[in-house]
């Protein structure tokens, strides 16, 4: 199959592929049928959250940043696209959600308490009526350990065992290559920071056993802002967030804020061969490696209630690990039968969950489009009208060429038009269509346009120059590709560049003028010329008719032929004229020369005109010339 039926084929599946695609996700999935607008054009929802110093003191503005830094990752990490999140008045952070506000996005938004490590003092049934014994929760390990979700713990090897991923005391540390379980017992805390360590059974006394069994995890909520309120060195109760565990927990010994990073990587054996799951990495402070440490090894030693701590995120125990082995060195791992997502979700949750600062909710109210629809109505007339300037040109500078034009931009209408759909109904992008994404996509109408500027007229070129209609768009092609490819990494490059150091409108400017250069590629490669090489090989493109674009006469090409009577014409003349300069002859090619005197001596010679001895010939107006004299006049001319 020739390549250009290949390129065309390709465009077509790519085509039906998005269009089944969206007609499948508004049939079945509850998709919307057109990209989703951000807050400029639809409106949504304001929050206004205002914040509080935990110790009473004065906030200051770099808390405040730090807060909208780690509010925004959170938010943008779930996939929430165009959302505005500002400081304002110095202690109140203002977030816009556009659209229509959904509860996982109001829930991580409103999720504003700190995170810490606490050690598990014991866990009993979610319902609090004492049944069942008490179990320890999980376990933890060093800075070089690892700790598996709720499918169960496992060995230093990384095999675990099928159990229900949502249970956080299935969650185990291990030790990393490096971790020394014979260290040391940790230092005793300080005179008049506990009276006894956080993890010791002194914390269960018969008011905090009640409290354990009176309360109830199977509504998770109902606790959760106890435990959010509960001071930092005193025990409380916590549960699972999806209320299938309830928890004692001592004292706090880590805040979440001293977490410097958590990334996921693949959980391997100790042989190094993969076990399929994933393991959740973190690294802490220099104090918080040391309290974690201090933890980690009592724990490990037997020397606590339990051998799990509990990482208590917003009031809820988010993963209780078993320690197998003490942490040392600032660096911990969580693994398990952890997936891709569930180590995701949990690294996110450690990376973004601690907050300088606490807030509450002060307002919450639906805002209008600050632009509205009769401004996206005129971004879009002024889009259809640059179109339609282009369209006019093109005509007017291609003729009926520009039908490949006009019909490549109704293409990367619809593949933009696709793409923005597909990405807006995805969760986990989430995008959204804002101002100064139609700016964008009003740009990128020039952007396409230039492309077959750039094609067509190293094709006019190659025909100037006396090629074939048919071979000039081939090696047309060949040159016009190059410099396509380099415009248009240029504009990616600006794209990305824009994209990486904006925020705002901005980014969603260089979004899509990044997606539209793609588009333009492809639609330069797999429908313009392909489109082009099959129009060529037609009658009306592959003859140069007039209308084409493709007519040499008009492309000023001067290719000589013979036009009688010692005198040749240009391929642009006609009836026997030639365009342009009328009236001037044309310089006869030597191989054209000799054919025709060679034609003229067999015509003489049918006709039965003598010549003389020295090669001379009589010519048919009369006029006599020797062989010499004819090849100097010819010459002469």
């Amino acid at each position: 199959m020739p390549a250009r039926r290949i390129a065309l084929a390709t465009l077509a599946v790519l085509i039906l592929l998005l269009g089944s695609g969206i007609g499948a996700g508004v049939w079945k999935g509850g998709w919307q049928p057109a990209p989703k607008l951000a807050l400029d054009l639809e409106g949504g929802t304001q929050i206004i959250l205002q914040a509080q110093s935990r110790d009473g003191s004065t906030i200051d503005a770099d808390a405040m940043e730090q807060a909208r830094q780690i509010m925004s990752q959170r938010v943008n990490a779930m996939g929430v696209a165009e959302t505005e999140i500002t400081v304002q008045g110095g202690t109140n952070i203002v977030i816009d959600v556009p659209g229509q506000l959904d509860q996982e996005t109001s829930d991580a938004i409103r999720q504003t308490a700190a995170m810490s490590f606490r050690p598990v003092l014991g866990a009993v049934a979610p319902e609090g009526t004492g049944e069942g014994a008490a179990s320890d929760g999980g376990g933890a390990s060093d800075g070089g350990g690892a700790a598996s979700d709720s499918g169960g713990a496992s060995d230093s090897g990384g095999e675990t065992s099928e159990a229900p991923a949502a249970d956080p005391s299935q969650h185990r540390f291990d030790g990393l290559p490096g971790s020394d379980p014979s260290m040391a017992p940790p230092t005793p805390p300080a005179e008049g920071e506990l009276p006894y360590p956080a993890w010791s059974m002194e914390w269960m006394t018969p008011e905090v056993q009640s409290e354990l069994m009176s309360a109830d995890c199977v509504d998770p909520r109902a606790q959760q802002e106890k435990v959010s309120e509960a001071p930092a060195d005193e025990p409380v109760v916590s549960c699972a967030p999806d209320g299938s565990a309830k928890y004692l927990l001592g004292p706090e010994v880590v805040a979440g804020s001293a977490i410097k990073n958590a990334s996921v990587g693949s959980d391997v054996t100790p042989t190094g061969q993969a076990t399929g799951y994933y393991v959740v990495n973190m690294s802490f402070s220099d104090q918080g490696s040391k309290s974690f440490g201090d933890m980690t090894t009592a724990l490990y030693g037997g020397q606590g209630a339990s051998d799990a701590f509990a990482i208590v995120l917003d009031g809820l125990v988010i993963s209780a690990p078993q320690v197998q082995a003490p942490s040392t060195g600032g660096e911990a791992q969580i693994s398990g039968n952890f997936s891709q997502d569930d180590a995701g979700q949990l690294a996110d949750q450690l990376r973004f969950g601690a907050l300088p600062l606490e807030f509450e909710v002060a307002s919450e109210q639906q805002v209008s489009s600050t632009l509205g629809a009769d401004q996206l109505e005129l971004g879009l007339i002024a889009g259809l009208i640059g179109l339609a300037l282009v369209v006019l040109y093109a005509f007017a500078q291609y003729r009926l060429l520009a039908l490949v034009t006009t019909s490549s931009l109704l293409i990367m209408g619809a593949l933009t038009y696709a793409t923005l759909t597909v990405l807006s109904n995805i969760p986990d992008i989430g995008y959204r269509l804002s101002l100064a994404g139609v700016v964008g996509l009003i740009v990128a109408i020039a952007f396409t346009a230039d492309s077959f500027i750039v094609y067509f007229e190293r094709v006019r070129d190659e025909i100037r120059d006396g090629r074939g209609i048919a071979a000039a768009v081939d090696h047309g092609w060949d040159r016009a590709k190059r410099t396509i490819l380099a415009s248009d990494a240029v504009n990616i490059i600006a794209a990305v560049v824009l994209y990486v150091l904006s925020t705002g409108g901005v980014r969603g400017f260089a979004f899509v003028l990044g997606l539209t250069t793609l588009l333009d590629l492809v639609i330069v490669f797999l429908f313009t010329h392909p489109l082009l090489q099959v129009l060529v090989r037609t009658r009306f493109f592959g003859k140069g008719h007039p209308m084409s674009g493709l007519d040499p006469a008009r492309l000023g090409r001067e290719v000589p032929a013979y036009a009688g009577r010692g005198r040749v014409r240009s391929v642009g003349e006609r009836g026997g004229r030639r365009s342009g300069d009328d009236e001037d002859e044309v310089r006869e090619p030597l191989a054209v020369r000799r054919a025709r005197l060679e034609r003229e001596a067999a015509e003489r010679a049918e006709a039965g005109t003598d010549g003389d001895g020295d090669g001379g010939t009589t010519a048919q107006d009369g006029t006599s010339t020797d062989g010499a004299g004819d090849d100097t006049e010819e010459q002469s001319r």
